[in-house]
């Protein structure tokens, strides 16, 4: 039987324009950071307690750990801090589809990693000049 626009309709992250504004929000953040920046770059010389809050960036090591299926908890634990929230939608007021994506930068302050959660499980990951 077909369905002409009656019954159950598609979940939102099932749409391809969902994904392609997914995409273009994960490009955008990324490129953000990028442009003509001649500043000299120094080196980090100061103390431990600095040297340990750095430790708890984001890096390409910390990154690759990250697995499909973790939850937000699992992955601060692996990096070692909260992300900032990017991007979030619950359109259908059901936690399963409550999808939110949290940026995490490396020490660096230019590169950075993205996560995307659906129903509190990592769904989506991207990383950009981390090292």
């Amino acid at each position: 039987m077909e369905n002409h626009g009656k019954g159950e309709k598609k979940p939102v992250y099932k749409k391809w324009w969902f994904w392609l504004i997914i995409i273009i929000i994960i490009i955008m953040i990324s490129m953000g950071g990028k442009g003509n920046n001649t500043e000299n770059q120094t080196t980090d010389t100061s103390t431990t307690a600095t040297d340990e809050k750095q430790d708890t960036k984001i890096t390409l090591e910390k990154f690759e750990k990250i697995e499909t299926g973790m939850s937000y908890e699992q992955v601060v634990e692996i990096i070692g801090e909260e992300g900032s929230t990017i991007s979030e939608t619950n359109i259908t007021n059901d936690e399963k589809y409550h999808t939110i994506m949290y940026s995490w930068k490396a020490k660096n302050g230019i590169a950075n990693a993205n996560v995307t959660f659906q129903g509190n499980k990592v769904i989506s990951k991207a990383q950009v000049g981390l090292k």
